[in-house]
């Protein structure tokens, strides 16, 4: 079973695609999706990954089986009222603390769950959506101050417990992806900017993320990965 934890969204709906031939739990936050004729293999439950002891209550609704796979793709970058910062003259601290909320605390959160849930010699392969934008080292342009910091926490949250489940959890993997632009709610504002060629369909992201999920091994865990397999910088 794949569970996908945001699957309303862009990268969430092409990972469904991509997947259409497994059983899969998926997951929405306000709206129920329109569910596509045909989708036998697919669940949906509401959730809401702010509120406290979400992980557990979803993985208590899908049900005593652990799934085999998990991709967490729910993310904030900007709202109505609030763009990515351009400059830290615009931090604003509630911003900036709605972003770690929302990009960074659930897979904390999540990711303790998994690992009490999980038994040792259990296969469980949990990955996380980041962004390229949190890599401290590729950073040179700057900007998108409360994005860029939300997801540098979440690579390490990542880096950090798959270095605890090396010992605990041998078998399992944890993986942080960076999908690519994709053509959806969150890379909306920002899409004319683009050169041609780099803003993605949602299935195509799905598909290649899919590939990356479905082939990863405990050897692969902690890695940060691009759409196109490429190993990203910390």
């Amino acid at each position: 079973m794949k569970l996908i934890i945001g699957a309303s969204g862009g990268v969430g709906q092409g990972l469904l695609t991509a997947w259409e031939q497994s059983q899969r739990v998926a997951t929405y936050h306000q709206h129920h999706p329109a569910e596509p004729a045909g989708q036998s293999h697919l669940r949906w439950l509401p959730c809401n990954v702010l509120q406290p002891g979400w992980a557990d209550d979803l993985l208590d609704a899908v049900g005593p089986d652990l799934p085999e796979t998990i991709v967490l793709c729910t993310g904030l970058l900007h709202d109505a009222d609030h763009q990515p910062e351009k400059s830290i003259t615009r931090f604003d601290r509630d911003w900036f603390a709605r972003s770690v909320a929302t990009n960074t605390q659930p897979f904390g959160e999540l990711a303790a769950t998994v690992t009490t849930r999980a038994r040792r010699d259990q296969a469980v392969t949990l990955a996380v959506i980041s962004a390229k934008v949190g890599s401290i080292s590729d950073n040179k342009l700057g900007g998108w101050y409360s994005y860029r910091a939300s997801k540098a926490a979440l690579n390490m949250l990542v880096r950090t417990t798959a270095i605890e489940w090396r010992h605990r959890l041998p078998q399992s993997t944890l993986l942080s992806l960076h999908p690519g632009t994709t053509d959806s709610r969150l890379s909306a504002p920002f899409q004319k900017r683009l050169p041609e060629g780099q803003l993605h369909s949602p299935d195509y992201t799905g598909q290649r993320l899919a590939q990356l999920i479905d082939n990863a091994q405990p050897k692969d865990s902690g890695d940060f990965l691009s759409w196109d397999g490429s190993l990203l910088p910390w």
